[in-house]
């Protein structure tokens, strides 16, 4: 659940710092009859829009002295193999953080790194600000607006199935007036937390994430197909062993990549929401 939005999208590759697509749209819904044996004409092709991302390197490196890799420890036998896992998770947040919460792409220069653009960023064409009043200021979340931001995204052809948040928008879910909190006699317990949402567009899959909880708590993402969305590699995750000098030993790991938004109109975020 750490990094459950890296878990659930596609991979594929970047060959460029600026990774390139491209992106098809296809004509509404219209009446469409052919006179039987009518001479047709050829329709202008509309070619496709180029959309792009900039590649992101991050790592994670440290140093293990000689001294520390022989001596006995506890609940390990190597120093170097127990922090290159624990490398690995902080790397693996890292990268969720990046692919949810950066807001814009960054083309980089001398002393400043390139940055790719998250699902925040991405995210304009269903967006859902507090109660859609023009208050100017932050509103609870009702259930009326929960449902009017799926409506957005099923509208926009969207199939809305999974939504991440924090802690205090899943609260505010699983105090809906429309549920009804179970009781199980037999254990003991009163259960008062909605897993699975069934909205008039669907069922939706409430899932808490600790990154939403502290960097973005006033706002919902919700997912509809996450083929829509891919991790596109330039240089995969890769450990190297450093140049050191003394008697230590230096290692760092670093991985290349950007994300890629197949259609940005298949989710939708829900914004500008109270959190106390």
């Amino acid at each position: 659940m750490s990094t459950w939005f890296q878990s659930n999208i596609g991979n594929t590759r970047a060959t460029q710092r600026l990774h390139e697509w491209l992106l098809d749209a296809l004509a509404a819904p219209a009446a469409n009859a052919q006179i039987e044996g009518n001479q047709v004409s050829a329709t202008a092709i509309v070619a496709p829009t180029r959309s792009s991302n900039y590649c992101q390197i991050q790592g994670k490196y440290f140093a293990i002295t000689e001294t520390e890799e022989v001596t006995d420890k506890a609940g390990r036998d190597s120093e170097i193999a127990y922090q290159k896992a624990n490398k690995l998770k902080e790397l693996a947040n890292d990268m969720e953080y990046a692919l949810l919460i950066n807001s814009s792409a960054v083309s980089g220069a001398v002393g400043t790194a390139r940055e790719l653009k998250g699902v925040k960023g991405w995210l304009t064409t269903n967006v859902m600000t507090g109660t859609a009043t023009s208050t100017g200021s932050n509103e609870p979340l009702t259930e009326a607006v929960f449902n009017d931001a799926l409506q957005l995204v099923w509208k926009s052809g969207g199939k809305p199935s999974n939504c991440l948040m924090g802690a205090f928008q899943k609260r505010k879910i699983d105090g809906f007036t429309s549920n009804v909190k179970n009781v199980n006699a037999d254990e003991n317990k009163l259960v008062n937390n909605i897993e699975v949402y069934e909205s008039p567009f669907g069922k939706v899959a409430l899932r808490i994430h600790h990154i939403m909880h502290d960097s973005l708590p006033g706002q919902i993402f919700i997912f509809g197909d996450m083929k829509l969305w891919r991790k596109a590699w330039l240089r995969p995750l890769k450990w190297k062993q450093l140049p050191y000098t003394g008697f230590a030993n230096f290692w760092g790991c670093e991985a290349e990549f950007t994300l890629e938004s197949r259609a940005e109109a298949g989710s939708g975020v829900i914004t500008e929401l109270t959190t106390a």
